[in-house]
């Protein structure tokens, strides 16, 4: 009875794995840049599943590291004058440490949750690109688009998935063939879109994963995909001169500011830079969206696009320093950079290094979709967090967390999520509002 149980548990947690994956990429209307409740559910119903199956140690310095970044955390959300929004971003981030410490050892007992989640990266990449072609007729304009809203996203999600699928030992060979097709499926939307940051970031991500894994034998059948999906990317081009795959190369200045480098890439991270001068941002933040409240730009969305400048708006220079600490408690071992073939870890490397450049480049780690691939990359990487039964010494070195307060915790970030899912759901679009009418005065 018990093993009946333990089996329905790991079928229950693949489920809500596959549900994660899709929901991910399919639109949910009013979350493309603020807040996703509805993905941030998926992920924290996830976790429950996971809670049951094992303990929940780790280690007292990382604990520690993570209790005082998330003291941090909740201080500039206090400060920021919109407590429970900038709250409900910020738990994002929070929960990517426990999606690390439960996925580690169920991705170290067997390896078919990391199989579910390759089987739902190759489902999600055959529908996006058949809903595409389902709805071209209806399409005017295909930098936003109807799934993604945008077509730099679109890009960064196949460019993710197509790189998660480079490790695919340990299934049959039709089984192969099926991930070649969606191999040639990923990279081909992701030459036609003409993204240029996720195109760079997917190349070193390739290049990372081969080198690691030293599969040079299979690099000529790689590369074979690449040309196909660069055929189909010509074939299919729109015409847009803001996409393509030959305009990612050719794409120049059209006006003589710098706002035309790059979509405006520049003019924002300057914006950026120079809204840290409000007082007390440099330290404390502007709190979770905190671009939102230092009015970076009125008249669109737009985030900083880029990891650091976004922690630093977010958290202050003392945030983002706490940050850096907790990244490095989970830092792979050296042997991560030293993969084995067909290691897990090199693949877990690959996706690190996609997700840092698109992270630092479009901003990619702003999305809840990236922050939970980059939880299952550190997972697949990160130290070992059990230790041997007779090993007194490492067992004193961490803490049980109880199941029972973090289900709690988990409860009540759902609940958040629910109660502000319609944040700024009507978006200022004009440039000339005063301030007060735009965003309230920073406490």
């Amino acid at each position: 009875m018990r093993a009946k149980n333990t089996h329905l548990i790991f079928a229950l947690i693949n489920l809500m794995a596959v549900v994660v994956v899709f929901t991910g990429w399919w639109p949910v209307p009013g979350s493309y840049f603020l807040l996703e409740p509805v993905l941030f559910c998926a992920i924290a119903v996830l976790c429950l599943c996971m809670l049951p199956v094992g303990e929940v140690r780790i280690s007292c310095r990382s604990l520690f590291a993570y209790g005082a970044f998330t003291a941090w955390v909740v201080l500039s959300d206090v400060l920021s004058g919109e407590f429970l929004p900038a709250l409900a971003r910020d738990v994002h981030w929070l929960i990517l440490p426990l999606l690390v410490v439960l996925y580690k050892p169920l991705f170290a007992r067997s390896e078919v949750p990391i199989k579910m989640l390759q089987v739902a990266v190759v489902l999600s990449l055959m529908a996006i690109c058949y809903h595409l072609i389902d709805v071209a007729a209806g399409v005017f304009n295909w930098v936003k688009l109807p799934i993604f809203g945008n077509i730099r996203r679109l890009a960064m999600t196949v460019g993710l998935m197509s790189v998660f699928l480079y490790r695919d030992t340990g299934y049959r060979q039709s089984e192969q063939w099926l991930f070649v097709l969606a191999r040639i499926i990923g990279l081909g939307l992701l030459f036609w879109s003409g993204s240029r940051g996720a195109m760079l970031s997917w190349l070193f991500a390739f290049l990372t994963f081969v080198w690691l894994t030293g599969q040079w034998s299979r690099l000529r059948g790689w590369l074979l995909e690449v040309i196909v999906a660069v055929a189909l990317a010509l074939w299919f081009d729109v015409g847009n001169p803001s996409m393509g795959f030959l305009n990612a190369f050719s794409r120049r200045l059209s006006t003589g500011t710098i706002d035309g480098i790059s979509s405006g890439r520049l003019t924002l991270w300057l914006n950026t830079l120079d809204a840290l001068r409000e007082p007390g941002v440099a330290l404390f933040g502007a709190g979770g969206n905190g671009f939102v409240r230092l009015r970076l730009m009125f008249d669109q969305i737009f985030h900083p696009h880029n990891i650091g400048l976004q922690a630093l708006v977010d958290w202050g220079a003392v945030g983002f320093l706490l940050l850096l600490w907790l990244v490095r408690q989970g830092m792979p071992e050296r042997s991560a950079w030293r993969a084995s073939k067909d290691s897990m870890r090199g693949l877990g490397v690959a996706l690190m290094v996609f997700l840092l450049l698109t992270g630092l480049l479009d901003g990619g780690l702003y999305h809840l979709q990236y922050l939970f691939f980059a939880a299952i990359a550190f997972a697949l990487t990160a130290r070992p967090i059990a230790v041997a039964a007779n090993d007194n010494e490492g067992i004193a070195q961490q803490i049980t967390v109880p199941r029972l307060g973090i289900a709690g915790l988990l409860f009540a970030a759902m609940i958040l999520h629910w109660v502000v899912r319609d944040y700024r759901v009507v978006w200022p679009v004009t440039s000339h509002l005063n301030p007060t009418d735009v965003v309230p005065h920073r406490g």
